[in-house]
């Protein structure tokens, strides 16, 4: 298990902690990665086995008691993830993560948490740059965190999952504070 989370962290350091031209915009691929990696806010949990559906699900169901959970050494919500390697789901079943992810996205989002997918062959695009599958890794993998004022990235396209998003980021457009404008024409999109 110990080989399984430090390959899955060597992908995190190698990859999602550092600049790529396929994401559309300068900086880490995951922004997020770097000062949570930093701060001790990931939490990587080897699930054996290649559960089904069912199974996934399960997984989801545990990733979220932990991150609900106590005992992170930041206080800061914002620098809090679970990550869920399944070294053992068949290459052929990874499409399931994708399936999953779908399936509990508006949920998780009502409850303030997103959930990212990424396998060998996830299609996935960047949120700037939708042709560049930004979700591709070496290991089948669930990321959980807390939902981020970036999220209207993620959520301006469905109404109930853009409905959590602005209870908790609505105050930040309405109190007139810059905000990358991208972030401010999807806001205001979702609005119509």
């Amino acid at each position: 298990m110990a080989e399984v989370v430090g390959e899955a962290v060597r992908w995190f350091e190698s990859y999602l902690c550092r600049p790529h031209e396929g994401v559309g915009r300068p900086g880490a691929v995951c922004p997020f990665m770097v000062p949570a990696l930093r701060a001790d806010g990931v939490r990587v949990r080897v699930f054996p086995g290649g559960a089904g559906l069912d199974g996934q699900l399960s997984v989801v169901d545990i990733m979220v008691e932990v991150l609900r959970g106590g005992g992170w050494p930041t206080s800061n919500r914002a620098l809090h993830a679970v990550v869920a390697v399944l070294p053992d789901l068949a290459e052929a079943d990874e499409a399931l993560l994708d399936q999953v992810q779908e399936e509990v996205r508006s949920s998780l989002a009502g409850e303030g948490m997103m959930l990212g997918q990424f396998h060998a062959r996830c299609d996935q695009g960047a949120a700037r740059n939708p042709g560049f599958p930004v979700s591709r890794s070496p290991l089948p993998m669930l990321a959980l965190r807390w939902m981020a004022l970036h999220d209207v990235l993620f959520l301006h396209d469905d109404p109930d999952r853009f409905a959590a998003y602005e209870e908790r980021f609505g105050i930040v457009y309405r109190s007139g504070r810059t905000v990358d404008p991208l972030f401010a024409r999807l806001y205001q999109q979702a609005h119509r």
